[in-house]
């Protein structure tokens, strides 16, 4: 079938455009530097579209799970272990063999192939002058998309248990201590655990983190007007008040219309569904270095943006169709930030170093369920 944009659960090849991504900016340091990024060609998985798309849209977001050739990169500051894997058909081997492979709808061409846990990624993926056609594509029918995360369910309950484990081992560790730290810090909890990470000291900018997402793989809303004092008690009867509870409304963003002031920092990429023509199971990537690659990009536009403040953020679509307006997000003279603000003359103050900016650092890959 030919689609104006790519269709979920499919299997596909990217790579990203650095150069187009910093375009806006016309920035010829940002461009040299996008010039230098050696980009690959990238094997994923179509988990979800996370846009209403539309013909105009110049591009579309995608959350993706990059495929590899090899058992999981190993993570045990997050209880993650190498046989956190599941193997696409034909290949059969899982370390523990305890987890029969996912099986396309076609022959899967790619004889070494497996899904890793935790590892999806935010893109763009770019619109094409032609469809993008999937007649031929490799696909997973409904039942085995689902069966990823049934197969990746016990895998999800022992990294729960070992967060669970050092919870405990901390509230031990805390109540033998009582005397000695209470006087110190007698309301501060010192117990680690997914939502609550021990601290970095430097913690890397990574795309991820300037785009904050739910578990679902949507945007967060944008933050709330000052004065608003939310749905329930913002609507007394008044015209005034009701207008305030629609605009209420329009920011839960339901369908994902309203602009995305952070959509430049996610890889801008090239999709095609013939994986043989691009890759063969030699030349597949690891999701490792893909992962390196939105970093270093990241780095590049947020760098940029300091650069360039006021620069409007690129839109998806030619007319800058949106429910809300940029002068939410972008008023004149204010200054496009994450979490801190820029100097006011950015030419004047050197560009901070990464590890000043105040940002969570989320780990090597978003937590988020298929």
């Amino acid at each position: 079938m030919k689609r104006f944009c790519p269709g979920v659960f499919y299997y596909a090849v990217i790579r990203m455009d650095a150069v187009a991504m910093v375009e806006h900016f016309n920035d010829p340091i940002a461009t040299a530097e996008a010039r230098a990024l050696e980009t690959k060609k990238y094997l994923v998985y179509l988990v979800s579209c996370l846009d209403m798309p539309f013909p105009t849209n110049f591009w579309y977001r995608y959350r993706v799970s990059p495929i590899a050739t090899i058992l999981r990169a190993e993570e045990p500051a997050n209880g993650i272990t190498s046989d956190m894997v599941i193997p696409i058909y034909p290949n059969t081997y899982h370390p523990s063999g305890r987890i029969s492979p996912i099986r396309p709808e076609r022959p899967f061409p790619f004889p070494n192939c497996y899904h890793w846990i935790d590892t999806t990624e935010r893109i763009r993926i770019r619109r094409r002058d032609e469809p993008f056609d999937d007649s031929n594509a490799i696909k997973l029918d409904a039942g085995e998309h689902v069966m990823i995360n049934v197969k990746f369910s016990e895998d999800y309950k022992r990294i729960d248990d070992f967060f669970h484990e050092l919870d405990v081992r901390a509230e031990m560790e805390g109540d033998s201590g009582v005397g000695s730290t209470a006087s110190a810090s007698p309301t501060t909890s010192s117990a680690p655990g997914r939502s609550s990470p021990p601290p970095q000291a430097n913690p890397p900018l990574t795309h991820s983190d300037v785009t904050s997402s739910d578990s679902e793989g949507r945007d967060s809303p944008p933050e709330k007007i000052a004065g608003d004092e939310g749905i329930g008690s913002s609507y007394k009867g008044d015209e005034k008040n009701l207008d305030t509870t629609v605009e209420e409304l329009f920011r839960m963003d339901i369908f994902n219309l309203s602009h995305d002031h952070t959509a430049e920092l996610l890889p801008l990429v090239d999709l095609w569904f013939e994986l043989t023509d691009h890759l063969t199971a030699d030349t597949i990537p690891s999701p490792l270095d893909l992962h390196k690659e939105c970093e270093a990009i990241a780095r590049i536009v947020h760098a940029a943006r300091l650069r360039s403040p006021n620069v409007p953020t690129p839109s998806r679509d030619p007319d800058r169709m949106s429910i809300m307006s940029d002068d939410d997000f972008l008023s004149e003279g204010s200054v496009y930030s994450f979490g801190y603000s820029a100097p006011a003359n950015v030419e004047d103050e050197p560009v901070p170093h990464v590890d000043d900016v105040e940002v969570v650092h989320l780990g090597a890959f978003s937590r988020e369920s298929l």
